[in-house]
């Protein structure tokens, strides 16, 4: 709210700050950040903030506040001020103080802020004629000069009333200094409290002429809490502002600089004047009191501050411009945040320079990019003290880079810097071409329209070493990664071939590949290119031998007996045909004592499964022998039957035998596990073009795409929207305002286009997203081509209806890959895959509220792992199980993450049930079959049971996830 005020001489106690007045402050505060954005990312480099002066960004090197003289560095500032309100016409009120005489301007700050109106200069005896033409063209109404007529004289003030927009001019004085910033005070109206207090609080500052550049360094903290800026002498308190302390029941005093500047007398009298509580901002300088303030801005003055810039600072040399810059760094140079100045003068005082190196490196997980401002031309801020605030601030000279495989090496399932650089034949025609590797830079290193990213590539390919020797690079690009361009991966083909042990470097350089605002060298790196580990590992053989002890089996599902042999072996068999390998040489088999004779106890036949594909890891074999499997007998494989795939000599395996054991009736499930998930697709989103947030050019598009791992990974991603939406009022006179917003619980992004220029582009747009932290976790950003991406073309904004609520077309194409492991505590027979399934999934139906069936959740047959049917899960089985087996699995795939099996999942599995239907009665004892999905081996001897107990029995188990079941084989 703005207010035409009036000097007035009615002195009003101020209370103490109410609760609310503080909670409103804080709610403020919460809007602020949310409006404002978060700091650039970059790394943790400097580079002065200068402007565009010719419609060309590349060529932004004019300093946006340098002046001819303080006259005009001071209109200059007045008008970014007026920009952020709105442009012309948006500013009722300013300030006018003299250009000549700068102490009557120094207490202005806190009723500056409280006024929320900008500080122009002129000189004493006129008006000046850039800030007549400001009051008019803004329209300014209300205009408050600045001390007496020897500062400001009568006839200049009489020039601003003869203006033609006849503003309201309010002369505020006093007899002297000290009264003039005891009357500023008086026209504040509003309680004011220090940073951390609740009390009336008012600035205290050495009120001689040699000793204001230490008011300079209070001014935007003071505009920003709309404080009374109150002087005194060195040693004795002015009458004036002893009495405004009293008369406005004054309950906390912050003396501005150390004892040289305000001594102690000094404050004991501010005791005396019932002043409860007297601190100091210490220093002794004032470029020591401005680091000091900046330091506190960021620490314990936040809440009452609001938001303070982390990644800008200004540089002010003192008065005029260090007061006039105050409504500027207070509220419209960083989007609504507090930009510190540091006060500086012929050089780089020790204080800033310290305070610039222990700049931090990140701010969470962002590098920093410090932005330095220079209030003023080289006259006030020279070049020499600007370069040496960069060369302080700078903690960090050189990109870092990785040199790593373009494709997944170590099998993990995500393409990254630890994938090493494998032996490649050179191989053109190959996709992708062979060689390549990828750089994996620290930070982006892409920039600039199609010309400039040539010449960053060029760049690239000048710096890339084979053995010390430049290599024949093919082609250098940037790296597609989920649909989007990666500007933090260039991915390299080579015209030669890499064999092992050679090593790919980055050779030392002087190019600079970092963004237009981060021009970095890149620091040298090598990798060396290594085979795959050798496959050293022998074949494991298991032997699994069920006995029926002579009796003929009752059920007509059953394999002939003999004993099951496994082969494994992690790295793979060769192709193998069916039989084609083993035969009876290959075993011996032992009979039990008192088993058999001479003619039935031989092995009759041996038949393995064919393996149809290279690299296959497991296939059986079956060994029938002469008679029924009785306890005790034993089959031995012997040593070196079986090879792998190793090249170029095959591992054999060692010898083992197993030894038959006794059926086990009425198996029971004891487990049912679950692997990690393995995110094998991620959803990506295409941002709408010639709309709101997309190109004004068509084909130069954004696609966003989920992080592999990030919480909206796999099929998760599936389930996010992405919403892209213009607001009712927005103004493209006011700075750019995009306001990402992420509603986890919801699954939404929301990209709001509160204000900007026409001039907005997609970098802007990608920089906004990157900057929000919930955003950058769960998502990458990118141009959806890289050839024809480019960060300076112009948003596309609708201006009507259009522009509300545009959904970002979803590609639905996350995928999450698992597995599910169901264990027996016996050895079974056979399995009935789809009512075991059945039971594993219900609980999963119950929770997405859909049917167990092929219309629901379980999907096509097994082995079908295209596109998933029904409700999105696609889980291949083996079909029926023939056993002797211990253990069924099952691999899927889930395109809607609420149909996935979870752990603790529920899995009832109860005697005699029948997929989704009721179950059955229960056995009852010795008369009946129950049935269910697996069979034991059941045995009918003497003595024993008289019936077939040839089904599971009831059970209850919650999935677990474990390691030892991989998502995939």
């Amino acid at each position: 709210t703005r207010r035409n005020l009036t000097l007035t001489t009615t002195k009003m106690r101020r209370g103490k700050r109410s609760l609310a007045a503080i909670l409103a402050a804080m709610l403020v505060a919460s809007v602020l950040a949310v409006v404002a954005g978060s700091p650039a990312q970059a790394a943790n480099t400097s580079f002065e903030v200068k402007v565009d002066h010719d419609g060309n960004p590349a060529t932004a090197t004019v300093r946006e506040f340098a002046g001819q003289d303080r006259y005009d560095t001071a209109l200059r500032l007045a008008k970014n001020f007026a920009t952020s309100k709105g442009g012309l016409g948006a500013v009722p009120a300013a300030f006018v103080a003299s250009g000549e005489t700068l102490v009557d301007s120094i207490s202005v700050a806190g009723l500056a802020g409280y006024v929320d109106a900008p500080i122009l200069l002129t000189p004493t005896g006129s008006l000046h004629g850039a800030v007549a033409d400001f009051i008019e063209d803004y329209g300014v109404s209300t205009v408050y000069v600045l001390g007496g007529t020897a500062a400001v004289s009568a006839s200049t003030v009489s020039a601003i009333e003869g203006l033609q927009s006849k503003p309201t001019v309010t002369r505020v004085s006093g007899v002297d200094r000290y009264a003039t910033a005891a009357a500023v005070a008086g026209m504040i109206e509003s309680e004011s409290s220090w940073c951390g207090t609740d009390a009336v609080s008012a600035v205290l500052i050495n009120g001689r002429s040699d000793m204001l550049s230490y008011g300079v360094a209070v001014q935007t903290v003071a505009y920003r809490l709309q404080l009374p800026v109150l002087m005194t002498a060195a040693d004795e308190l002015p009458s004036d502002t002893a009495d405004f302390i009293r008369d406005n029941d004054v309950e906390h005093v912050q003396i501005i600089g150390g004892t040289g500047a305000v001594s102690a007398e000094v404050a004991s009298a501010l005791t005396s004047l019932g002043v409860d509580t007297v601190a100091r901002v210490d220093g002794d300088s004032a470029a020591a009191v401005s680091v000091a303030l900046a330091q506190m801005a960021g620490n314990g003055c936040g809440d009452a501050l609001g938001f303070v810039s982390n990644d800008r600072v200004a540089l002010v040399r003192g008065n005029p411009d260090g007061v006039v810059a105050a409504p500027v760094l207070a509220s419209s140079l960083a989007g609504g945040y507090l930009v510190p100045p540091l006060v500086v003068g012929d050089s780089l005082p020790a204080s800033v320079s310290d305070y610039l190196a222990a700049t931090p490196k990140t701010i969470g997980a962002d590098k920093l990019n410090l932005g330095i401002v220079a209030v003023g031309g080289n006259a006030a801020v020279s070049q020499a003290t600007m370069d040496a605030a960069l060369a302080a601030a700078a903690s960090s000279g050189a990109l870092s880079v990785e040199i790593g495989a373009a494709v997944d090496t170590t099998g993990d399932g995500v393409e990254s810097a630890s994938d090493p650089v494998r032996p490649q034949a050179l191989d053109a025609t190959a996709t992708p071409p062979t060689p390549m590797f990828t750089l994996y830079f620290s930070d982006d290193v892409e920039f600039g329209d199609a010309t400039a990213l040539a010449a960053l590539l060029g760049e690239i390919r000048d710096i890339i070493e084979v053995n010390g020797v430049p290599a024949i690079v093919s082609t250098v690009a940037r790296s597609t990664d989920g649909g989007t361009c990666d500007n933090r991966r260039i991915d390299v083909t080579l015209g030669q071939s890499l064999a092992n042990g050679d090593t790919i470097s980055i050779a030392a350089s002087g190019h600079k590949l970092g963004t237009n605002e981060d021009q970095r060298t890149i620091a040298p790196a090598s990798t060396t290119v290594m085979a795959a580990p050798a496959d050293r590992g022998r074949p494991t053989v298991s032997v699994l031998g069920i006995a029926t002890g002579g009796v003929t089996k009752s059920l007509t599902n059953h394999d002939a007996d003999g004993f099951t042999v496994s082969f494994s072996d992690a790295g793979g068999f060769p192709v193998m045909a069916a039989d084609s390998s083993l035969d009876a040489n290959d075993f011996t088999f032992v009979p039990a004592a008192g088993k058999g004779t001479d003619a039935t106890n031989v092995i009759s036949t041996v038949t393995h499964t064919a393996t149809t594909t290279a690299a296959n890891k497991s296939f059986t074999a079956t060994v029938t022998i002469g008679r029924n499997l009785e306890v005790g007998d034993r089959l031995v494989v012997k040593p070196g039957v079986i090879g792998d795939a190793a090249l170029p000599l095959a591992n054999v395996n060692a010898g083992t035998s197993g030894t038959a054991i006794k059926p086990q009736a009425s198996p029971r499930i004891t487990s049912v596990l679950m692997s990690q998930l393995k995110h094998s697709m991620q959803n990506t989103w295409t941002v709408p073009t010639t709309t709101v947030g997309g190109a004004a050019t068509s084909g130069q598009g954004i696609t966003i795409s989920a992080k592999p791992g990030g919480a909206a990974a796999g099929a998760a991603g599936n389930g996010w929207t992405m919403v892209f939406d213009r607001a009712s009022n927005h103004s493209a006179a006011k700075p750019l305002d995009i306001d990402v917003r992420v509603d986890t619980k919801g699954q939404r992004v929301t990209v709001r286009f509160v204000n900007g220029p026409a001039t907005a582009s997609l970098g802007d747009l990608l920089a906004a997203l990157k900057a929000n932290a919930d955003f950058d976790a769960r998502f990458s950003a990118g141009f959806t081509d890289c050839a024809t991406g480019n960060p300076r073309t112009a948003l596309g904004l609708v201006t009507d209806a259009t522009g509300r609520d545009q959904i970002a077309p979803s590609a639905n194409a996350g995928r999450t890959q698992f597995a599910i492991q169901v264990n027996f505590n016996a050895y079974v027979d056979t399995v009935s895959d789809d009512t075991l399934l059945a039971d594993v999934l219900a609980a999963a139906a119950r929770r997405a509220r859909t049917t167990n069936d092929a219309s629901g959740i379980r999907a096509a047959p097994a082995g079908s792992l295209g596109t998933p049917a029904g409700g999105g899960l696609d889980l291949a089985s083996p079909g029926t199980v023939t056993g002797p087996v211990r253990s069924v699995r099952y691999e899927g795939t889930t395109a809607l993450m609420g149909n996935l099996p979870m752990a603790r999942d529920l899995v009832d599995t109860a005697a005699g049930h029948t997929g989704d239907s009721a179950a059955t009665p229960p056995i009852a004892a010795e008369t009946g079959v129950a049935v269910g999905y697996a069979d034991d081996v059941p045995v009918a001897a003497p003595g024993r049971n008289t019936v077939d107990e040839g089904m599971s029995s009831a059970s209850q188990n919650r999935i677990s996830v474990s390691s030892s079941v991989p998502a995939r084989r």
